[in-house]
């Protein structure tokens, strides 16, 4: 009997990226690998790789030559991923020890260059691999690609344009996520907010795709991130008021609030329609979490283009906010423009001025949940520490956000429990569990 074949993962980048790592396991699972706990003992390491930005292209061809110098005899080596996707024959010329290379993922091919089945064989996956450290939660990529074509993301060039999976392949998936147990969802994407809007044969969205989810699962908590404002509506916000499924949480990358930006940046929509929207998904739902990234050191903003994004963040005041320097990416509109250049010292200052704005308002909207009850689910033990376990209210997103540190009282992890809040910092808040 042939000795079965183990692969271990590096996964790098974000969480569609992850949940590529996850297809490409479970094509090889299914045709008997196994997954490695140590990369010294594998036949196969598999490096997942991102090449969104400089410092994460960098990473990824440090990891890829540091696995290269240290694997053991006969093992082989795979990169797949976006880096690969973008630069697939400078990296197979600079990088020649790498026995296979993939791009981002599609169905099938692994199999293919191994040699183990046909490019189609694995259209319906036989078991779902959840790479999470946390067995309870788990990603669901609804669409691969991007339609947007905003001046500074690469992403579109990388991925191409959106495609939408069908909602039937979406709730099978999520039925069997919830036989293994997963008690949270979180949908991704690149835009999940233009969900099947591409598609001209069929009628599907995200409002319809979260009532299937709803109706054909009885998983607890359903999140979805990545909204693109032009594309949230009432239909949608009405759903997440009125489905206590639904987590009262919205991730939405306004980039910008500046009309000059903004349009600089390719972004369809104006400071006058944002601030309409934000107050409407207020009045919509009271209790809603609104998380944000934004964008500083575009080229061509202004003191008092940035200032508008400030008062714009007074204004509302979002539960969480992160914030990143503009960087040229190669490929991307914005890399040509001839736009007036932001120093780096300026960027800087201007993204230290929203840092520091959104920790003093994290550490006020905490503090003044001291004494009341929450939901939390219990992520995991807390090992060599004060506490007892790790947690989160349905306000914070897994691995990004605010966390619950369980000072008294006994759980299990994965469970839900009620909680009373006892203390809090800008990113944590501390509980025990009645």
């Amino acid at each position: 009997m042939p000795k079965q074949k183990s692969i271990y993962t590096v996964h790098l980048g974000c969480s569609k990226n992850q949940v590529d790592a996850e297809n490409i396991l479970s094509e090889l699972i299914a045709h008997d690998f196994k997954l490695a706990v140590n990369p010294n003992e594998a036949d196969f390491v598999l490096i997942n790789t991102c090449g969104f930005i400089e410092p994460a292209k960098e990473e990824s061809i440090d990891v890829i030559l540091n696995q290269l110098e240290q694997r053991s005899e006969n093992q082989k080596v795979i990169v797949a991923g976006c880096l690969s996707e973008r630069y697939p024959k400078e990296l197979a010329q600079e990088l020649q020890g790498v026995d296979y290379w993939l791009g981002t993922y599609k169905p099938g091919e692994i199999l293919k260059k191994l040699g183990l089945s046909s490019p189609h064989a694995c259209d319906k996956l036989p078991e779902r691999i959840n790479l999470s450290e946390h067995p309870h939660h788990a990603y669901i990529k609804i669409a691969e690609g991007c339609n947007r074509k905003c001046a500074f993301c690469a992403i579109p060039g990388i991925r191409g344009k959106q495609v939408s999976r069908s909602i039937n392949e979406i709730v099978l998936e999520a039925q069997e996520l919830e036989k293994q147990g997963v008690q949270e969802i979180t949908l991704i994407a690149q835009d999940t907010t233009f969900f099947g809007r591409e598609k001209t044969s069929v009628n599907e969205n995200l409002y319809s795709l979260l009532k299937a989810l709803l109706k054909h699962t009885t998983i607890p908590w359903i999140r979805t991130l990545y909204w693109y404002p032009e594309f949230v509506d009432d239909e949608l916000l009405d759903l997440m008021a009125s489905e206590t499924r639904l987590c009262k949480y919205i991730d939405m990358p306004i980039q910008h609030a500046s009309d000059s930006i903004l349009k600089s940046m390719s972004r369809r929509y104006s400071q006058k329609s944002l601030t309409t929207l934000m107050q409407k998904i207020k009045d919509k739902i009271p209790n809603v979490a609104l998380r944000s990234t934004v964008l500083v050191g575009f080229p061509g903003e202004t003191h008092e283009d940035f200032e508008t994004l400030m008062s714009f963040i007074e204004n509302f005041q979002l539960d969480h906010l992160g914030g990143f320097i503009y960087s040229p990416e190669e490929g991307t509109p914005a890399e040509k423009s001839q736009e007036t250049p932001v120093s780096e010292s300026d960027a800087r200052l201007r993204l230290s001025a929203i840092t520091e704005y959104q920790e003093e308002v994290s550490l006020n909207r905490n503090e003044s949940m001291i004494g009341q009850k929450v939901k939390i689910i219990i992520d995991e033990v807390a090992e060599e520490s004060e506490y007892h376990f790790y947690g989160r209210t349905e306000a914070s997103a897994i691995d990004i956000d605010d966390i619950v540190k369980v000072i008294e009282g006994d759980a299990e992890v994965g469970s839900f429990y009620e909680a009373l809040v006892v203390d809090a910092g800008p990113h944590e808040l501390i509980c025990k569990i009645l």
